[in-house]
């Protein structure tokens, strides 16, 4: 196997040029980086991070923890945290918490010992375990606001006065929120911000009560609409949900848009790869995963006393979901 004297050699530096190029490239000039990268790529040379970590203390990693990876709004922006994260020479270490604010406590604590700062996304944690876990690295929270911590938002009661006046602009007079789990910061947020907007408006908003952010949770509350008056406009915690709730109420012969319209949140790929396309407030996904990586990297430390939160912009995407209210 190449070893860091052999990269060395073949680049024609010393052997602490060649380690401190990978830990702190930002100490050399563009050539120097060059020779070490073209002679460790002659020789498949991969520096040894656990070797590096013990000169630096660093590790070159990041640790990410989404709550599930089987919903869609998560791997798009965990792949553009890991391709920020490459561009900046560090790796990222991913872990699934299951939507359990339990796992995602002892995740917490297991990839602490490995990475340098910790990406959390949407996080599920209490107030008492934020406390607990707040000081093990530098900890950046993604889609859930936390004092005195870098945090990644989007602008929800944006989005939802963006909404809430395309829906009254159609002629609607009132909608139904459903809203995603009791626990979860994000939801909080967009119920108060659809709320806020509907009062605005003057887009009358029902709530439906808490639920899972799922197709099989969205297909079971298509089921119950179907008992009931049904709503002119229904707004879902996220896509996921809301390609649920269609794909349901077409089966039980509910024309969407023509008796009900459907709106997501998310602007993930497959809203737009549904039949009928999804409308949805579309987050830049992408963004949030590269803005949350440079906050990581700017952390110094773990709680900190003022830390202004980084909030993206969101965009109301109109598709074959939403038309003019049915006249009943």
């Amino acid at each position: 196997m190449p070893t860091i004297r052999d990269v060395a050699q073949l680049a024609g530096v010393s052997v602490s040029t060649v380690s401190r190029v990978y830990t702190q490239p930002d100490l050399f000039r563009e050539e120097t980086r060059r020779r070490v990268h073209e002679a460790a790529r002659q020789l498949n040379y991969s520096p040894n991070r656990n070797a590096a970590a013990l000169t630096t203390g660093k590790t070159g990693n990041i640790g990410i923890i989404v709550p599930n990876l089987a919903n869609p709004l998560f791997p798009e922006m965990v792949k553009a945290a890991q391709h920020s994260a490459s561009r900046q020479n560090h790796a990222v270490l991913l872990a699934d918490s299951d939507d359990s604010p339990a796992n995602e406590e002892q995740l917490l604590h297991a990839l602490a010992k490995d990475v340098d700062a910790l990406l959390v996304f949407s996080s599920l944690l209490s107030d008492e375990q934020i406390r607990s876990v707040g000081q093990l690295r530098p900890m950046v929270f993604v889609n859930r606001h936390v004092n005195g911590y870098h945090c990644v938002l989007v602008d929800a009661y944006g989005g939802m006065r963006l909404l809430a006046q395309y829906l009254t602009n159609l002629g609607h007079k009132s909608a139904l929120y459903m809203p995603g789990p009791e626990n979860s910061w994000a939801a909080m947020e967009r119920r108060d911000a659809i709320l806020d907007a509907g009062k605005r408006t003057g887009l009358h908003v029902d709530l439906a009560g808490p639920g899972s952010p799922t197709f099989e949770w969205g297909s079971s509350a298509a089921e119950k609409l179907v008992r009931t008056p049904l709503p002119s406009v229904v707004i879902c915690f996220n896509d996921i949900m809301a390609l649920g709730v269609t794909a349901r109420l077409l089966e039980l012969g509910v024309n969407v848009p023509g008796q009900v319209s459907v709106v997501g949140w998310g602007g993930t790929t497959i809203a737009g790869y549904s039949t009928p396309a999804l409308t949805t407030i579309a987050v830049p996904l992408s963004e949030l995963g590269s803005v949350a990586v440079d906050q990581a990297l700017l952390a110094q430390g773990g709680a900190q006393a003022e830390v202004p939160p980084v909030v993206l912009g969101v965009e109301l995407v109109a598709r074959a979901t939403t038309g003019r209210p049915f006249l009943r």
